[in-house]
């Protein structure tokens, strides 16, 4: 199976919370309201996620008269195609071991001690743990690099923040520190995994890991 695009994702990742809340298998039409697209597209996307195998179709028989009802649900697959981040429970947790390691980081912010501290994430962290220590450091770098003044650098957009392609800026701590190859790597290595899990985000989880980096950027608490 090839890579899902960013709009089967999103197209994805709402039927999963559809069903999830009504429990049942669901007609396209009822998806297509419910998301406010067009019948012929709700159906569409449906039958390329099944051909996937990411969504199966069953056969409904009416009450009356007339041919039985096509309704989809998800695979068993389907949902090990969005990375989920935002377990409530771990979440709360790593959100306050992260506000705290950065709270302490930005006492003395300075490149070598944020290198240090990006590369110190444990190979098994969970996957919210990682991408929260990333996109605090995202935001850590993009400090380093603002200039002095009171205008300084403009802050990143608050609207569809895309950490992904921000990911690229703690390169700028090589640049900064010099450090040597193999912990070039280990960044680089970091790096790639961030856009990846970014791009497997669940749109809903990466808007709320962009107003966490924006809330770690502007030195305040992220609320979710």
């Amino acid at each position: 199976m090839g890579a899902l695009t960013r709009r089967q994702r999103e197209f994805l990742a709402a039927f999963l919370r559809l069903y999830r809340r009504w429990r049942r298998p669901l007609h396209y039409a009822v998806v297509a309201r419910a998301l406010r697209i067009g019948r012929a597209t709700a159906y569409e996307m449906l039958a390329m996620l099944e051909r996937v195998g990411l969504v199966e179709r069953r056969y409904e028989s009416r009450a009356g008269p007339g041919r039985p009802r096509v309704v989809f649900r998800p695979t068993a697959r389907a949902p090990q195609i969005l990375t989920p981040v935002w377990d409530a429970g771990a979440w709360r947790g790593i959100r306050a071991r992260v506000e705290a390691e950065v709270a302490a980081l930005q006492a003395r912010l300075e490149p070598g001690a944020l290198l240090r501290w990006l590369l110190a994430t444990p190979e098994r962290a969970p996957v919210a743990e990682g991408m929260a220590r990333m996109a605090a450091g995202l935001m850590l770098v993009f400090r380093l690099l603002e200039p002095p003044g009171p205008e300084g650098r403009p802050l990143p957009a608050r609207q569809g923040l895309d950490l992904g392609a921000l990911a690229g800026l703690s390169a700028a701590l090589v640049a900064l520190t010099r450090p040597p190859p193999q912990q070039i790597r280990a960044l680089l290595e970091k790096i790639r995994w961030f856009q990846e899990q970014w791009e497997r985000l669940d749109p809903l989880d990466r808007r709320r890991l962009s107003r966490f980096a924006i809330q770690i950027l502007e030195g305040g608490t992220a609320l979710e």
